[in-house]
């Protein structure tokens, strides 16, 4: 929307924050996945599902608009993130399908512990922000991440469960926070602490 004031025109930016879309995408693919680890259900098509259409499509959508308010964090935030959710649905249907092997618990490991560090960096980049619900998000993700990857090296499936917690308070942490950014934004006022 535009408006003529004189002889300037001056754009008036009416796009909405897309942050809550992309923390509900990262909520609700992380906590069914995490359900998957702690043993309620098998990965399964629900999850590849969710992994595509909401941790990929939501975040990556979330990502593009941020980048078009100028929000850098969030610009590549959300759309890293979702794109690592279209990777994850590819490690687990292109061996389905037959186009690549299954890879191994390492390659798996070596893939968790780079989303880890390059998370680990986002969390400081957090500090700056200030926003508690978004450093509690980074930090449970960075633990999951290196728990996952470090379960991956090792072989270690027990603590497959302790990561399915982590994963789960994580993916509870991003939809409070997106519910909390809808809710403030239409009462006019904080509701739910961000």
């Amino acid at each position: 929307m535009s408006e003529n004031v004189g002889n300037a025109t001056f754009i008036i930016d009416k796009t909405a924050n897309a942050a809550p879309l992309g923390f509900t995408g990262l909520g609700l693919a992380a906590v069914l996945l995490s359900l998957s680890y702690i043993g309620v259900y098998p990965v399964e098509s629900m999850i590849v599902s969710m992994a595509i259409f909401l941790g990929g499509f939501a975040q990556v959508f979330a990502g593009i608009m941020s980048w078009k308010k100028g929000d850098v964090f969030a610009g590549t935030a959300f759309s890293a993130f979702g794109l690592f959710w279209f990777s994850l649905a590819g490690l687990l249907i292109m061996p389905a399908i037959g186009w690549a092997e299954t890879s191994s618990g390492i390659a798996m490991a070596a893939y968790l512990a780079i989303w880890g560090i390059y998370t680990f960096v986002m969390l400081i980049i957090t500090m700056k922000i200030g926003v508690k619900a978004l450093q509690f998000v980074f930090a449970t993700l960075f633990l999951l991440f290196m728990l996952l990857a470090f379960i991956n090296a090792t072989g270690n499936t027990g603590l497959l469960v302790v990561a399915g917690y982590i994963g789960l308070i994580m993916g509870l942490g991003s939809l409070y926070t997106a519910l909390a950014m809808v809710m403030n934004e239409i009462h006019g006022k904080t509701i739910a602490p961000l």
